[in-house]
């Protein structure tokens, strides 16, 4: 019987309802695994050190710098992990604007500053308001994506963030329309998207979304990933966020199975 590793997200970055919901994410993809005859541990990555080389498999939901930079030594040593680690460390926001002006998928502006100092921003128009947003992982708790109209506000987010540890920031140039969060795994046909609250609905191309998502994950190397996109009142779309292993809460059952069908085709195929 092969055995598979799943690994619970580090609490940190996975506080209150988001714990409850990605736990019950892992939980439901290992029952599938376990349907098709895998033994299924789920483990923290302090708790899974000694038993990666048993495992056929490793889908971790880890998001930190240190986590994944512990999984891609794993990976050196010849341990598969769903998403690669690098693939992972490819949505924080040191590296996804270049990789995505790079793919051709649109982005907005976007600016790494450090938190602590005086950032320079002649290049945006910080009295239509920006994003502020931390500098690495993507969002985990409200506070880190804020809105800023105002040379105050800037500094106070940025001290913020300083007094939470966190050392870069991203000033992001705000776009105007319907935000949409989406969610896919890589070569199933599973894909799902939906308005992230009050939306006017403006027209745009469903399949043109999709493609966007899925260029997207592509140019970062990830197989299960989720995003936001803005549908402006053109229809144009632009990408302003990339996960690696979201909840998928909306879609939870079915994205389980989608999921489960996507490893068990890697594992065959290993």
């Amino acid at each position: 019987m092969k055995r598979l590793l799943g690994l619970y997200r580090e609490r940190q970055y996975s506080p209150g309802r988001h714990l409850s919901n990605d736990v019950l994410l892992l939980d439901q993809i290992a029952h599938r695994l376990r349907e098709r005859d895998f033994a299924v541990d789920l483990l923290t990555l302090d708790e899974a050190e000694s038993r990666r080389m048993d495992a056929a498999i490793v889908f971790s939901m880890c998001q930190g710098r240190s986590s994944l930079e512990n999984l891609a030594d794993w990976e050196r040593q010849g341990v598969k992990i769903i998403n690669s680690p690098r693939s992972a460390l490819n949505t924080h926001r040191d590296r996804l604007p270049t990789l995505m002006v790079n793919a051709g998928v649109s982005f907005p502006q976007t600016h790494l500053v450090g938190t602590r100092g005086s950032a320079d921003l002649h290049s945006l128009d910080l009295n239509g308001g920006i994003w502020l947003k931390r500098g690495d992982v993507h969002a985990s708790v409200t506070a880190d994506v804020q809105w800023v109209d105002s040379r105050e506000r800037l500094d106070a987010g940025l001290a913020e963030f300083s007094r939470r540890g966190i050392d870069m920031a991203a000033v992001q140039s705000h776009r105007a329309g319907d935000e949409i969060k989406f969610y896919g795994v890589a070569r199933g046909g599973f894909f799902h998207w939906f308005y992230a609250g009050d939306a006017r609905k403006y027209p745009f191309n469903f399949s043109h979304l999709e493609n966007l998502a899925r260029r997207a994950a592509t140019a970062a190397g990830l197989h299960i990933f989720g995003g936001d996109v803005i549908v402006s009142s053109s229809g144009e779309l632009t990408l302003i966020d990339l996960n690696d292993w979201p909840s998928f809460a909306p879609c939870r059952e079915r994205a389980s199975y989608a999921i489960a069908d996507f490893i068990t085709r890697r594992v065959r195929a290993a």
